[in-house]
């Protein structure tokens, strides 16, 4: 298999990247030509049985995934804006069956604090907050492209952390939240970077659909890929004069930004195809789980997530999971 190669060093400038070429993920997408298999559907579901059945053996068995409670995940991550990158700390919180937590932290030149990005889902709950200095604007438009109301903004946030939350559960170990009723399908066999690859797909309510790539010989999952709407987003960038800004210079940005955006008016999202690939498996209390998470959109790297520590049924205060 090709590694995917990526620039272990570079020079920084607070936790801005000068951007690099990743050739080994972009000639992966040529390589996924689904072979579809013409069987009956008992067929197919039989032998997504089995295939996920040796997958959850690979990852460390059944008896152990069932075990798994709740997960804390620290790590970092690396998010690619066209010529500009940034990254920082990222750190993960899940509870099961439907508690989910992501926090991440970066700290650039320019601003006085770290700025601190949360998506959470607490139940049916879903919230999101950002806190210090900088920040991006995403707009979520309702029917016929208006501006969303309050409720409807929690239902797309929800419907979208769901959605993330149960690809992060199928990735790692291969179970979704007992809360979200999946089907599992036999699609075929592919190739993923010169690998042998079974394929099955992952659907469930609320429109989500997932395929899955598990290596035909070791078993374990490669690839994840789904349609998505490509996201709109506008940045606030640092102040020009490298002072650092204040609270109120923060909220004057933010303001402006979302003025600029609904100026602009409604847009019909684009569809694109996302890939999430899994590498650097390793034994984390006898479970084998990815260490790097490498997301495309359509065959352009959007972000990479290297895990530096996984910890197991971690206990967690009982509001952690709020808005704060």
């Amino acid at each position: 298999m090709d590694p995917v190669n990526h620039e272990k060093s570079c020079k920084s400038c607070g936790t801005f990247f000068p951007p690099h070429a990743n050739t080994s993920m972009k000639r992966l997408l040529p390589l996924l030509t689904l072979t579809l298999l013409c069987t009956t559907t008992a067929f197919a579901d039989s032998r997504a049985e089995e295939v996920l059945k040796q997958a959850r053996a690979a990852i460390g068995g059944e008896e152990q995934l069932q075990k798994v409670q709740s997960l804390q995940i620290n790590g970092q991550y690396r998010r690619m804006f066209g010529e500009r990158q940034m990254g920082g700390d990222r750190e993960m919180r899940i509870l099961l069956p439907n508690k989910y937590l992501v926090e991440d932290a970066m700290n650039s030149g320019g601003l006085s604090t770290a700025m601190i990005n949360t998506r959470a889902l607490n139940g049916n709950k879903a919230w999101s907050g950002s806190s210090g200095g900088g920040g991006m604007v995403f707009r979520m438009v309702g029917p016929r492209g208006a501006q969303a109301t309050p409720e409807q903004m929690e239902e797309g946030l929800r419907r979208i952390y769901t959605a993330e939350f149960t690809r992060y559960l199928l990735a790692m170990i291969l179970t979704p939240p007992a809360s979200l009723a999946v089907e599992y399908k036999y699609a075929g066999e592919s190739d993923v970077e010169d690998m042998q690859a079974e394929v099955i797909d992952v659907t469930a309510a609320d429109n989500f659909a997932v395929r899955i790539f598990f290596d035909k010989k070791g078993h374990l999952p490669l690839l994840l890929s789904y349609r998505g709407p490509k996201p709109r987003v506008m940045t606030m960038t640092r102040q020009g004069n490298g002072t650092a800004r204040s609270a109120e210079d923060t909220r004057k940005a933010r303001e402006e930004a979302e003025k600029k955006m609904h100026a602009e008016g409604p847009v019909i999202p684009e569809e694109v195809d996302y890939y999430i690939r899994l590498t650097d498996h390793k034994k984390v209390s006898g479970l084998t789980l990815p260490h790097k998470f490498t997301f495309l959109a359509g065959d352009e790297v959007s972000e990479e997530f290297e895990i530096s520590k996984y910890e197991l049924n971690p206990q967690f205060k009982a509001d952690q999971f709020e808005k704060h």
